[in-house]
């Protein structure tokens, strides 16, 4: 009777506002264990984890395997989620022998390296997990460069060592509980994380969604002569926007803004690169085929040999070769889609 009546309560509790998402994306290789048969896979263990900690929350629980970086954007820029969970490898920044350094890295089931993805997040997330290797310090520097600045309230949660991802899991959902709820402990059970009808409604209520900011636009075209894969569009590695997966004979069309972090423009503000993020590959990929077309008139030259063949192997650099525009080129544009409230 009690179990029915603290159900009913939840249900009463989140009926009258939004049920936001707790998601969670996972993109990772099953390690080979030696108790564990050739057909267990980790990602039925990490669902299990997540679905048991969440059952009773209130919240609506998404679940992906083999996430890939198009689906990550979307979940990661999602206004319906609250809290996304992440489990992939990761590697932190090393200084090798001679000076050379060896980039961190976030590194899908793909061999893609999905790190920039995590400098933009919806500012109607509370929480945001990455259950890997060595991710601290990188999350750490994208906060310190204000990326999260729209977002004073989000907690993206690292660590700074190795960790088996089924731990690793349960404790990031631990500590995601006072950000969205509260952590219910249960004798000799698994503790559940509980949704609050007050957070729901702040969520609900959120207006950051309604920030406006101002860029130079330009809009980018993608003609395909071949198939191609998912590419990011990057200006100083802040990812503009994601093209999909491509046959050849399909166009796609984009609309892009351009964001200066400094009073002083220069060329290299507009420099530009179409990247696949992967972490590396031994065969030159086919991108596609790119124009760009502005107000100002701007021009953006292909960095290739003399035949056209670009130079780049994973990604393709476009130099910025024209008249910089003025602050009067700018437009006023919103960044994050908000909420749609079902009647």
């Amino acid at each position: 009777m009690k179990k029915i009546l603290f159900l009913l309560f939840i249900a009463l509790n989140t009926l009258a506002t939004t049920r936001p998402n707790v998601v969670l994306l996972s993109s990772l290789d099953t390690p080979k264990i030696w108790y564990h048969s050739n057909k267990w896979k980790i990602e039925k263990t990490l669902n299990k984890i997540f679905y048991k900690r969440f059952k009773k929350s209130g919240l609506n629980i998404v679940i992906k395997e083999k996430v890939d970086q198009e689906t990550l954007r979307t979940e990661l820029m999602n206004p319906k989620n609250i809290a996304v969970f992440w489990v992939s490898h990761a590697k932190d920044e090393q200084v090798l022998s001679g000076g050379i350094s060896s980039d961190a890295a976030i590194v899908d089931y793909y061999g893609v390296d999905v790190k920039s993805h995590f400098k933009n997040i919806h500012p109607n997330m509370k929480y945001v997990g990455l259950v890997g290797c060595n991710a601290k310090n990188l999350i750490q520097k994208y906060r310190d460069e204000g990326n999260y600045a729209d977002n004073k309230d989000l907690e993206v949660h690292s660590y700074d060592k190795k960790v088996d991802a089924r731990i690793g899991l349960r404790k990031s959902i631990r500590l995601s509980a006072k950000h969205i709820g509260k952590l219910k402990k249960r004798l000799l059970a698994t503790p559940q994380v509980i949704g609050f009808k007050t957070v729901f409604e702040e969520f609900e209520n959120n207006k950051s969604c309604n920030i406006k900011k101002s860029g130079f636009k330009v809009e980018i075209t993608r003609e395909l002569k071949e198939d191609s894969p998912v590419v990011a569009v990057k200006s100083n590695d802040k990812i503009l926007h994601v093209f999909a997966q491509a046959k050849a004979g399909d166009i796609q069309k984009a609309e892009v803004f351009f964001q200066p972090s400094s009073k002083e423009i220069t060329k290299n503000t507009f420099k530009l690169s179409v990247d696949t993020n992967l972490y590396s590959s031994l065969t030159k990929l086919y991108l596609g085929d790119f124009s760009f077309d502005s107000s100002w008139n701007g021009n953006w030259k292909l960095f290739a040999k003399r035949d056209g063949t670009p130079l780049g192997v994973t990604k393709n650099l476009f130099r910025y070769k024209a008249q910089l525009p003025s602050n009067i080129d700018k437009e006023e544009f919103s960044p994050y889609e908000c909420l749609k409230l079902s009647k």
